[in-house]
């Protein structure tokens, strides 16, 4: 019944639109003196034709850039069976930044929006193997735990003074609170060329998701990178580790809180983490 309703809405913008055009193209026709009605009604087939055809190929074109990479990350969630445990420091292949990844979180491919511009995002795969785990088992109202992050790169010249860039990065970000996200903590900046947020915010449903948000900059980047959270606090401080772990190119990487294996199914071979420094 809904693909009826589809195909039936598509025709009924179809010939709207090719009524439009007939009339415009007519309405040419006329003032050219012309009487016969063969020619804007080839023009206006082509027309709409040519106009839908666009339209395809830029929505086609746009899911191919935008939503693409991150089917990665949503296919492996959902067929995600074993819960992946421990933390590893990752390095970004392309921009150099390292952070320390937990549990089942990985990366999407880079989104290029224009030649100064790319975002990805990371998510926890964990929560399609613990949603099956779920399944089935009566009275269990437990929250599955979900959890990801943003990052968004700019390039543009370096910054003459990093420590007043972050200042007011925070400052708008604090300026900018509302009823539905709120600063829970005063900015840290004690990492070099970073600065630390941390609030809390609600979803569109009414559901509570606490917020980390670190800016960075470094040389000729600015990173913006946005993490959220949904769970109990022991897996809220996880996240608050993973984005506070957030380190542009050239800086030393953070430690790691704990030495724990850490498997990224199908891809990777389990290895030995280095101990984290006292």
């Amino acid at each position: 019944m809904a693909l009826i309703i589809a195909i039936l809405a598509f025709l009924i913008l179809a010939a709207l639109v090719y009524v439009v055009f007939f009339l415009i193209f007519k309405l040419g026709w006329v003032i050219a003196g012309k009487k016969r009605n063969k020619w804007p009604l080839i023009l206006a087939g082509l027309a709409t034709v040519v106009l839908f055809a666009i339209a395809i190929i830029s929505i086609m074109l746009g899911v191919n850039k935008y939503v693409m990479p991150f089917m990665e990350l949503v296919d492996k969630t959902m067929q995600k069976t074993e819960i992946t445990t421990g933390i590893r420091p990752y390095t970004d292949p392309k921009y150099g930044f390292t952070i320390n990844l937990f549990g089942g979180t990985e990366m999407s491919k880079w989104i290029e929006i224009d030649s100064e511009q790319s975002i990805a995002a990371a998510f926890d795969t964990n929560a399609g193997a613990i949603i099956k785990k779920n399944q089935g088992q009566q009275n269990n109202k437990a929250q599955t735990p979900i959890s990801g992050f943003v990052a968004y790169i700019q390039k543009d010249k370096p910054l003459a003074n990093v420590q007043e860039y972050l200042q007011d990065q925070a400052n708008t970000i604090a300026e900018k609170q509302s009823q539905q996200f709120q600063l829970t903590a005063e900015p840290d900046f004690s990492v070099p060329n970073t600065v630390f947020l941390q609030g809390k915010g609600e979803s569109q449903n009414g559901m509570p998701v606490t917020v980390y948000i670190t800016f960075a900059a470094q040389d000729d980047l600015r990173y913006i990178v946005v993490g959220f959270v949904v769970g109990n606090p022991a897996y809220q401080q996880m996240v608050k580790d993973e984005i506070r772990s957030f380190r542009p190119a050239g800086m030393p990487a953070a430690p790691l809180p704990y030495n724990a294996a850490f498997t990224v199914p199908d891809r990777e071979i389990p290895a030995a983490l280095p101990q984290a420094a006292n």
